[in-house]
This record gives C-alpha cells, structure tokens and sequence, in this order.
C-alpha cells in the first residue's frame, strides 16, 4: 500500500511540474518583450534561467510518467491504456511514446532538452542575443504545453482502476525498431526548431548573418542527421515487420517525415553558398522557418486523426483544430516578422556566372524545393479535396515515382557537376576535362546495363549510369588532393589519405554523405526494378523456386512467450542451406496478430518469407527476393559516418579559407 501511495504520489508531483514548466516557459517568453517595454535589460535574463528550469520541470514530469509504467500504475489512464503487467520492461519504459499523450509530451521534452542546451553555450557565445533565440523557444514550448496539459494531458487518473492487467501496448510498437524510430524523427523535427529561433532572432536584431549562420548550419545538420536516421529507421522497421515485402510506401506519415528533410537538405547546402559567397541570406531564412513549419506539419497529420496510417495515432478533432490554430499562429508571426524585416538581411554578393558552384547549388535547391511541393501536393491534395467536396481519393505510388524519382536523378547529376566547379566561375576547358572520364564511365555503366537486363525501365540504365558518374568525380577529386599531397610531402599512402580527409573534414565529410546516397541509389535501383514475388499455399516439405532461389518449407512449431504466442515457421535455402523463420504472434490482451517476416540477407539480395494464413495443413506463403536492399540500411551508415566527419569540424576553422584540396579555381 505505501508503494502504491508513493506511485500516487509521484504522478501528482509530475503533474504539477510540468504546469510549473508551462508557467517557467511562460516566463521565458515574456521576459525580452517585458525588458523592453518596461526599459529593464536586466529583466530579459530572466528568459536564461527560466529555460533550464523549464528542462528540469518537464524531465521530472517525464520520468514520473515513465515511473508509471514501470511500476504499473493503471491509476494513470495512459499507462492503463498503453501498457500491462506482462509487458517486458524494455517496452514499459518506452511505451512513453507509445500513443498520441505521451508522445506529444516527449515532442515538449526534446524541445526544452534543446533549448537548454542553446543556454549552455549562448551565455559565452552569444550572450546579447540568447534571451531573444530562448523567447521563441518559450513561446514554442508554451504552445505544446498548452496542448499536453488542457487537451491530451498523459497525467489523467482513471478512477477506478480498470483494468486491472492494463490494456496493452499496440503490438506493433513491441518492437525495438518503433522504439528508435519516433524518438529520432523527433530529435529531427524539433530540431529544426534551434534554427528557426535563430532565423526569427536574426531578424528583430538585425543580427549580421556572418555571425549567426554558422551555428545555424551546425544545428540543421544535427536536425538533418537525426530525421535522416528516422526516416531509415522507419523503412528498416517498416520492411521486417509489416511483411509486404516494401520499405517506402509514399505513406502521407512517411511523406510528412520527407518534406522538411527535403527542405533541410536545400537548406545546408544553400548556407554554404551563404557562408562562401555572401548571398542567399533571405532564401535561407525562409528555408529555415519552412523547414520548422514542415516539422510542425507532420506533428498535425501525425495527431490530428486526419490521416489513417499504422504510424499515426487517430485522435478527436478537438486537439487537431488545436494543432492546426497553434501552427497557422507560428507561421503568420514567423512569415509576418520575414516580410518585414526580411530586406535587412540583404546579400553583398551575386553571382558571377551561370557556370560556377553557387549556380549549382541554387539549381540543387530548386529540385529539392520543388520535390518537396511535389510531394506536399500529393499528401493534402486528397485531405483537401474530402474536406471540400467529400470526395475521398488516394495519391499513391505511381504519382510520386513519376515526379519525383526524375527529380532525383537531376540531383545525382548535379552533385557530380558541382564538386568539380570552382566558386565564382568556371573556365569551360578544364571543367571539360575533369568530366570527360566520369561521364565515360557513366555512360558506359548506364549501357552495360541495359545490355545486361533488357527490356529494364529507363530509370536503371540512367540511374547507374548516374551513380558512376557521380562516384568517379568524388574519386577523382580525392585522388587529386592525394596525389598533391604525397608530392609535397611524400607520406605513406595511408598516412596521406587520413590526413586528405581530416585535413579538410567538413568537404570530405560531405562526399562521404554523397557516397551514402549513391550507395542507397542502388539499392532503390535493384529493389525497385528487379523484385520477384509470389504468393502460395504449401504444405511441410514442399519446395518453391523464385528468383533464382529454392526454398522448401519444413512446417510449424507454436511457442508461448512473455506476452504473446507465436507461431514459427521454418522455410530452408536450398542453395545454401540457410534457414529463415517467419512468425505469426498473437497478443492475447488486445487479440491482435502480427507477424515477423523471415529475411536471410546478404549483400546482392534479401529473401524475404512471410507466413500468412493457415488452411488445413497448408499455410499461405508470402515469398519476395529483393536485391540490392542491403545497399539501402549500408548506405544510410555511410552518411552517419560522414555526418560525423562533418560536425567533428571545428567552427573556428570554418572561417578560415579551404585548403586546395577542394577545387578552387578551374
């Protein structure tokens, strides 16, 4: 009994610290405005310390919910509905985030995480404008906050308790997969957020932008960084779980996670030019406060129950119209403030030729601006048109592979073109000579291709031809700044090419994130192209071949676990002797089946075995090989590596002029 009173009792101190953070960040938002209304400076920071009792506030709201799951609280309405006494504790822990309450409450905690760490270094770095970047955070924060308390509050009592056992957590989410997944797309979304407050402080200040960029660049990258590994995550978790064989299904949640990555790639790329060539300072801010909005977008589609999606939590209309008035406010000060003080942030440069990197990167962000409204267009369009006329139709697959897949290759192309134009402007003869070999060696991989697959769809002749291309200026350019510094200094090869690399870590971080994408290129190319798939009933023993794969079925054997029971099926690799073992698993609480796709991987295919339905004493039979699939989750290693590389960059450096290992003058 007094375990249960402390249990009480700490659900009640979690919630009333997080209103004492609502009021803190309250505070916070208003300190700067009352300084200078009131002629007080010294009131504005008030905003510093209130950021950081606002992170302490909300991180023991937080683990007092967490605590409630823990110990199995079903006072709680949210433990009792997500969670139950059998549930392993892995899953307790995480089923925070398991639904719409608790996840928009760790959407909040992310948020004061980061605004609190903005204090941290803002007090030496930028001390004069940190209370007005930690005003914007605040109101932020209030605006979630008031959602989470008045609306979706995940400290509601349920009294009585029932049930006693708990409702359990959605089997799908028992899985280590969406355990990662969420809490990095929301290490991405709100990231976004530092920049942003960036961006709205540089323009009531006036702040110079040589000053602010920098560490606006470092943030979208660390935003950037962590969405990318959402986005991965979730097709890994959406390719193993799911069984339909498929990682990306233009799902409108998945598109909503695609927009502000989209923008936040044109984003990092257009701050370079902004850092190198003074210009693009008004697009920039645009950019950024598009890719928040972005972010808050996906929140809306996620938790308002406009959307049916295994990734969104359907929710009543009420906090939805909540989402949307919070967000329709965010956008109209942010986009007022741009409009009228945007002309202040003005470019001292233009550019000097079409033919120059700074053209190139303009060119890059209108393909990825363009995708990205491509991709809006193709998400709202249906929701826009049932809340206008009723009329319900689906945007699906073929709309967005035949926009955006050919933007995409103008992409690849670009980046091949770009790393070997100088800033400035280009002379033609020798950027002509630097292509020559790589787009040799393009066409010849585009051509071998399609001699080797015809009939094969355009898309893989050119996008191979493409990733050779590509790959060979990244090679070439290295073995350049190699082969100059071995003249110089005539290290050991080894020796010389660490140190290319480390010598110029924030360039060479960048091909390396390029060398990732080329090598998830391929992996979209097989995957999507040269699938093979069949469905069939068969029964212990029988043998099926597919894809140049023969697989024999050696039946079932049915297993009690912790809180569920699974069905394991066992299907041989005859080629090679190795074994794949599907499931079916069946949560008794909620009585709901799922299943757990058989993979045997290696790096040219995936066979991929699902085990449907029984009938007798045959079973349906899902069977895909995917080739190349591995090529994707590797590839999304690569460019963490290289992301790495990146940020290990210090930023003192960044002011300094580039080493001539990156192209120049051509």
């Amino acid at each position: 009994m007094l375990s249960d009173s402390i249990s009480l009792n700490l659900v009640e101190l979690g919630h009333f610290a997080a209103n004492l953070a609502m009021v803190m960040a309250l505070i916070q938002g208003l300190a700067p405005i009352l300084a200078r209304w009131l002629d007080e400076p010294r009131l504005a920071s008030l905003s510093v310390s209130a950021s950081v009792l606002v992170f302490v506030l909300t991180t023991i709201g937080g683990a007092t919910l967490i605590h409630a799951f823990v110990t199995s609280n079903f006072s709680v309405e949210y433990v009792a509905q997500h969670s139950n006494t059998l549930l392993p504790i892995f899953y307790k822990v995480t089923a925070l985030w398991g639904a719409h309450e608790g996840s928009l409450y760790l959407w909040v905690w992310i948020l004061t995480l980061y605004t609190a760490i903005v204090t941290l270094r803002g007090r030496t770095r930028y001390p004069e404008h940190l209370p007005i970047i930690l005003a914007v955070q605040g109101w932020l924060v209030v605006g979630f906050f008031g959602l989470i308390l008045f609306l979706s509050s995940p400290f509601e009592r349920l009294l009585p308790v029932f049930p006693q056992e708990g409702r359990d957590l959605n089997p799908i989410l028992q899985d280590p997969g969406m355990v990662i997944h969420p809490p990095m797309l929301y290490l991405g979304y709100v990231g976004f957020s530092v920049p942003f407050a960036f961006a709205i402080t540089a323009l009531l200040t006036r702040w110079k932008s040589e000053l602010w960029i920098g560490l606006t660049r470092r943030w979208a990258l660390i935003a950037w960084g962590f969405l990318t590994v959402g986005i991965i995550l979730g097709g890994w978790w959406a390719y193993y779980e799911l069984g339909w064989g498929g990682y990306w299904a233009w799902d409108p949640v998945e598109n909503a996670s695609f927009m502000p990555w989209l923008l936040g790639t044109a984003l990092i790329h257009s701050i370079t030019v902004q850092e190198r060539r003074h210009m693009l300072h008004a697009w920039n801010i645009f950019l950024v406060i598009s890719a928040f909005a972005l972010s808050l977008l996906g929140t809306f589609l996620v938790r308002s129950g406009v959307l049916s999606s295994v990734h969104a939590f359907s929710v009543d209309p009420g906090r939805g119209l909540y989402i949307l008035s919070f967000m329709v406010i965010v956008l109209s000060v942010s986009f007022g403030i741009f409009m009228k003080q945007g002309r202040y942030q003005q470019a001292r440069e233009s550019i000097n030729s079409m033919l120059s990197r700074e053209s190139l990167f303009i060119w890059n962000n209108v393909l990825f601006t363009v995708a990205c409204a491509t991709v809006m267009l193709g998400t709202l369009y249906p929701l826009a048109l049932d809340a206008l006329t009723g009329s319900k139709i689906t945007v699906a697959a073929p709309y967005f592979n035949a926009v955006v897949v050919p933007l995409f290759l103008l992409v690849l192309m670009l980046m091949g073109i770009a790393t070997q134009v100088p800033w400035r402007k280009a002379r033609m003869e020798k950027l002509r000579a630097r292509l020559l070999w790589p787009s040799v060696i393009g066409l010849l991989a585009g051509a071998a291709m399609t001699i080797a697959y015809w009939p094969v769809h355009w898309t893989g002749p050119v996008g191979v031809g493409l990733v050779a291309f590509v790959a060979t200026t990244i090679f070439t350019d290295f073995g350049r700044a190699l082969k100059q510094r071995r003249a110089q200094l005539s290290e050991p090869m080894a020796r010389a090419a660490l140190k290319t690399i480390l010598g110029n870590r924030r360039h060479y971080g960048g091909m390396i994130v390029h060398l990732g994408i080329l090598v998830m290129a391929i992996g979209f190319v097989g995957s999507g192209l040269f699938r093979s798939e069949m469905t069939v009933a068969m029964k212990t023993g029988d043998v099926v071949e597919i894809g140049g794969e023969r697989i024999r079925f050696d039946g079932v054997d049915a297993f009690p676990r912790a809180n569920y029971q699974t069905v394991e099926a066992k299907f041989t690799l005859l080629n090679s002797g190795r074994i794949v073992q599907p499931e079916r698993r069946k949560y008794p609480v909620q009585a709901a089946p799922t299943t757990e796709a058989g993979i045997d991987s290696t790096i040219l295919r995936d066979v991929y075995v699902v085990l449907a339905e029984a009938a007798g004493d045959h079973w349906a039979v899902h069977v895909y090989v995917n080739p190349l699939v591995s090529f994707i989750w590797n590839g999304g290693i690569i460019i963490l590596i290289g992301l790495f590389l990146t940020l290990s960059t210090r930023r003192k450096a960044l002011s300094q002029k580039m080493p001539a290992t990156e192209p120049v003058e051509a």
